[in-house]
């Protein structure tokens, strides 16, 4: 008889342990879910698509150039890729996509733009790139997983 109860106390005891075990495991994996659900710490779910402009200068040799040297670095900041689609410099185009010609930037990635072609009196009329002027350069993107427009400018003043 002494041996049957040993061997119940065992067990019981056993019991406890795998019981405490398994509570704690259902803890963790509880908390794990939620944690995911509420706080994503699994992945980022979200898309964040977004461009930034750096380096940005335009340049009037002598301020009477027909052409101005336009230099722009478009950086993709977000955690998508983008297709970049347009960007002007002072309501003129430096760049524009086609189905034939595109630029995509994978997260993280820049891309500079240079041409000496923006022309600095264009159609005729009042000079828009005077040394010393300031000028909108605009950028816009899609983003290619969720296909958002995306756009961002900034100005610059017109270097000698």
């Amino acid at each position: 008889m002494l041996g049957k109860n040993r061997s119940k106390k065992e067990r019981r005891g056993l019991s406890n342990i795998v019981g405490s075990l398994l509570m704690i495991v259902l803890t963790i994996v509880a908390a794990l879910l939620l944690g995911h659900f509420a706080f994503g710490l699994f992945s980022s779910n979200s898309h964040n698509a977004q461009i930034s402009l750096s380096d940005i200068s335009v340049l009037n040799p002598g301020g009477t150039a027909t052409n101005a040297s336009v230099t722009v670095t478009v950086t993709n900041t977000g955690n998508d890729p983008v297709n970049i689609t347009l960007v002007t410099v002072g309501g003129q185009t430096l760049y524009k996509s086609s189905a034939n010609s595109y630029i995509i930037l994978q997260p993280g990635q820049s891309h500079t733009f240079v041409s000496s072609t923006i022309q600095t009196n264009p159609g005729g009329g009042n000079p828009t790139l005077n040394v010393g002027s300031t000028i909108v350069v605009q950028v816009t993107a899609t983003d290619i997983v969720t296909k958002q427009t995306l756009a961002t400018q900034a100005t610059t003043v017109v270097q000698d």
